[in-house]
């Protein structure tokens, strides 16, 4: 796989992961073609990882002209596209399906792939378990014991529904919920103290399917570590989580990638441009307080940086004792 691909696949499962949580899934045709990525949601199509939807788009922007608004219609007449519509500046316009109707995530299609990737089909079929919102995977035992994993989206909107459904099937901390959004949006709610792995930390997208990696690391939680005054990123890469005075905080994907990318420097400086790349992120909007906007502390305490655009780790955490 090239580069540019794997760049894309990585984008294309936020862009995913960023769908599943809209209560639609569903993205515009004009956010597709009149965005600057065409070519990228074109990738996710021929992945089969988003979908032309059946859903027609009420009112879209002309492909011609950009800037005034039509209506898509359907359009009979033999060797047409299948749609067409009114632009006041270009006229009449052929509109194939994919500029006339919505574009969608299946999370349906998600979990099976999921399944497929965690080695749990054909043994198991997925079940719906909360209506386009959690799906029963399988079950797996490590390390002596068994686990239920599920896939759920939109799940801080129906936590109460979600974990009454879930006391019924499992018990708690025999559960793996594997989640489209962030865990830590559910802190506080019915669902705050199961299991929660985000999908973007352990999933990469590879043809069509996905690939599974260090789902084993969520299963093994941190020690106690409340009566400890450790400042270290031992826990990084098995945990997700930065520790400062004894304190597990748990860390976004974009941060883990920043901090994985400062340590695999083992201290040399690391250039902004090179930082945008490697993350995925445009040179030109790339900016520390929207990547560590709630993860200041770890930032402060970990992270050292000149005003020529060069960050590096501070020299007390480039060895580390990974656990």
């Amino acid at each position: 796989m090239n580069e540019a691909v794997a760049v894309m696949n990585d984008q294309g499962l936020a862009e995913i992961c960023r769908l599943l949580e809209r209560e639609d899934m569903l993205i515009s045709p004009d956010a597709v073609w009149l965005s600057s990525r065409p070519g990228f949601y074109g990738h996710l199509l021929a992945l089969d990882a988003i979908a032309v939807s059946r859903e027609r788009a009420l009112d879209i922007l002309c492909p011609e002209c950009g800037t005034e608004s039509m209506r898509p219609q359907p359009h009979a007449a033999p060797e047409s596209q299948p749609y067409r519509g009114y632009c006041p500046e270009c006229g009449w316009v052929g509109l194939a399906n994919q500029q006339a109707h919505f574009w969608q995530v299946q999370p349906q299609k998600l979990a099976r792939w999921l399944s497929a990737g965690l080695g749990l089909a054909p043994r198991y079929a997925v079940e719906s378990i909360v209506d386009n919102v959690l799906w029963r995977l399988g079950e797996f035992e490590h390390r002596r014991r068994r686990h239920t994993v599920f896939f759920g989206r939109g799940l801080s909107a129906m936590s109460d529904q979600v974990a009454a459904k879930l006391a019924q099937l499992v018990a708690p901390g025999a559960e793996v919920i594997i989640t489209a959004g962030e865990p830590a949006s559910l802190l506080g709610t019915a669902l705050g103290d199961r299991l929660l792995v985000p999908l973007r930390a352990i999933a990469h997208i590879r043809k069509s399917g996905l690939v599974i990696e260090n789902l084993e690391a969520y299963l093994t939680r941190p020690a106690p570590v409340q009566e400890s005054a450790e400042t270290s990123l031992r826990l990084m890469h098995t945990q997700r989580v930065a520790l400062i005075d004894g304190e597990p905080i748990n860390l976004s994907p974009q941060v883990y990638l920043f901090l994985k990318i400062l340590e695999d420097a083992d201290g040399d400086e690391v250039h902004k441009r090179y930082m945008a790349e490697q993350m995925g992120i445009e040179a030109e909007t790339f900016r520390t307080a929207d990547i560590f906007k709630r993860h200041k502390q770890v930032y402060a305490t970990f992270v050292d940086k000149d005003d020529k655009g060069h960050y590096w780790l501070k020299d007390e955490f480039l060895i580390l004792e990974r656990g």
